[in-house]
């Protein structure tokens, strides 16, 4: 049976201790309350009135950071436990720390603390292994002073990869090197950011024109035998067309719209709330009567299976759609329709506020804006938002 001990030095506090196996977990009664597994770092089992949840936990820099593992066996706990244990706070790495272990320390802090969005820790990885390999074992110490090979290593990776790819590893290098040098290594040198510059990009005209948006809808080509095939997001199926047009009228990002379930749309009140976005910033938008509609056809329809995703994937049962693209049918990448929602926003006339609510982007900047409380606001938005889908409809002749 479980068994409570007291923690020495808090006589009045008592901590109810669980053996970790499953048998004790078994023996545990419902409506208990927390206990902590015996032997496993921050592991806890929250016993409620019909059901039993683990629990791992542990303060970071004097805030304690939670995560639910859910209902599982004790083995299954204990495993994932001990796997999360370093992520939750990562082990303090020695005072020489090789560039290759700072990275890894840095990103699974920032997962931890959930300031990591997985697009971004992606990007890390691939960025180190395909870039800095020769530099992994490099120490930090040696990475600020040694000015003469960052120099060398930013003109590399901009004579042969381009500008973007140098800002993307020179960012990673200076958030990694700056994360170290605040909480562990506090003699480390400045970092050189005279010689790790960042190169000022222009913005692309990723917009499309008018005749642009009608091909991408519906175009036709023919090819060298003589024959004439159709093109375009209209020729695709029941899924993939919902998929593009909901990208259309919301200007939302490509992953945030994947991840979205029916849960997350109110096709009474048209609106929808964005849950998976970068820099974990979620937010909730009015659809317009069009999309609403539309949506509310493609649900009714018959031709989806049922499912609580949105757009759910055939080809991965009880997932969703996941990196969209339809390039052999001639729709081009879907971030061209985010360029193309913010530029036909200005042509409406909607105000920087207004756009930065309908794209999700952050309202900071200035004092004034920190004052705005979006989620008031999501109505006053629907007018400029019926207005973008009212014009899209004008130029693709949609029903």
């Amino acid at each position: 049976m479980p068994v409570v001990a007291i923690r020495k030095g808090q006589p009045k506090a008592k901590t109810k201790l669980v053996k970790a196996t499953q048998k004790a977990l078994e023996e545990l009664r419902l409506n208990s309350g927390m206990w902590r597994v015996e032997g496993i770092p921050g592991l806890y089992v929250r016993c409620r009135v019909t059901s039993k949840s683990f629990i791992q936990q542990r303060r970071v820099d004097g805030v304690l950071v939670k995560e639910v593992l859910g209902p599982l066996t004790m083995k299954k706990a204990k495993e994932k436990a001990m796997d999360r244990w370093n992520a939750i706070r990562p082990a303090v790495p020695d005072d020489d720390v090789q560039l290759g272990a700072a990275i890894t320390v840095y990103i699974e802090h920032r997962r931890s603390m959930n300031k990591m969005a997985q697009a971004t820790e992606d990007l890390a990885k691939y960025n180190t292994e395909r870039y800095l390999e020769s530099w992994k074992k490099r120490t930090l110490d040696e990475l600020g002073r040694d000015r003469a090979s960052l120099a060398a290593l930013h003109a590399r990776l901009t004579q042969k990869h381009g500008p973007a790819t140098c800002n993307q590893v020179m960012r990673l290098l200076s958030a990694v090197y700056r994360w170290h040098r605040d909480r562990i290594q506090h003699d480390l040198p400045e970092w050189p950011r005279k010689v790790a510059e960042i190169h000022d990009i222009p913005a692309r005209d990723w917009a499309y024109s008018e005749d642009e948006l009608k091909a991408w809808w519906h175009t036709t080509e023919n090819t060298k035998a003589g024959e004439t095939i159709e093109k375009g997001v209209r020729t695709l199926g029941a899924i993939k067309r919902m998929w593009w047009l909901t990208a259309l009228f919301t200007g939302a990002r490509k992953g945030s719209i994947e991840a979205l379930k029916w849960a997350d749309v109110d096709l009474d009140k048209k609106t929808v709330h964005f849950r998976v976005t970068k820099g974990n910033r979620p937010y909730v938008v009015p659809i317009s009567d069009k999309l609403a509609e539309r949506l509310t056809a493609y649900r009714d329809s018959g031709e989806v299976a049922p499912s609580g995703w949105v757009f759910p994937s055939i080809a991965r049962e009880g997932n969703h759609l996941v990196d969209v693209k339809n390039h052999k049918e001639g729709v081009g990448p879907a971030h061209r329709l985010r360029h193309t929602f913010r530029t036909t926003l200005a042509q409406l006339g909607a105000s920087p506020d207004q756009a930065r609510m309908l794209m999700g982007h952050s309202l900071g900047g200035d004092v004034s804006r920190g004052y705005i409380t979006a989620p008031l606001l999501v109505e006053s938005l629907r007018p400029i938002t019926n207005a973008v889908t009212a014009r899209y409809v004008q130029i693709l002749n949609l029903e």
